[in-house]
């Protein structure tokens, strides 16, 4: 890429990326750190036309997703049920799509949008709608996004496992 002058790296993230999950301690903290990794490698690389997009899917109908849903907390099968399921080939065409657009991020579905401009901190921004979103609506996306954290909460102490 440095020889070429340009390139793009795609960093798979996950919306457990974005937020705490119960049930998915190792995975969304090893999620998180993608996106720190992302921001510095974007900042050190911009200099050499070399760009990053970092992806936050959803649950992806793989056999990985298959396997993880055999031994996977009720809790946790019950939050993931709120972003759905996408097939792979739907996950990979927006990939694709994002990547070429030249997008820091691609999210999915209303959840990952709201996921994505809630937890942009100081990500670079790659489109003027992108800024007028994260700048003028994030007030109010927290307050929904509230109400849904709350919701994860409720579902996971109503449904505690009583020993």
């Amino acid at each position: 890429m440095q020889r070429r002058g340009s390139g793009r790296i795609v960093f798979v993230s996950s919306q457990a990326g974005q937020l705490g999950v119960f049930g998915y301690t190792s995975y969304c903290s090893t999620k998180f750190a993608l996106k720190g990794l992302a921001e510095s490698l974007q900042m050190e690389l911009a200099r050499e036309n070399i760009y990053i997009t970092l992806v936050f899917p959803p649950d992806t109908d793989t056999p990985g997703f298959k396997e993880e849903n055999k031994t996977k907390p009720k809790e946790t099968q019950m939050i993931n049920e709120t972003s759905g399921v996408l097939t792979a080939a739907s996950v990979a065409k927006k990939i694709i799509h994002a990547t070429k657009q030249g997008s820091f991020t691609c999210s999915y579905g209303l959840n990952g949008f709201l996921l994505t401009c809630l937890t942009c901190g100081a990500q670079p921004v790659t489109t003027c709608c992108e800024i007028l979103w994260q700048s003028l609506f994030t007030g109010l996306l927290r307050l929904i996004m509230l109400r849904v954290i709350n919701s994860f909460y409720k579902l996971v102490r109503k449904n505690k496992q009583i020993p």
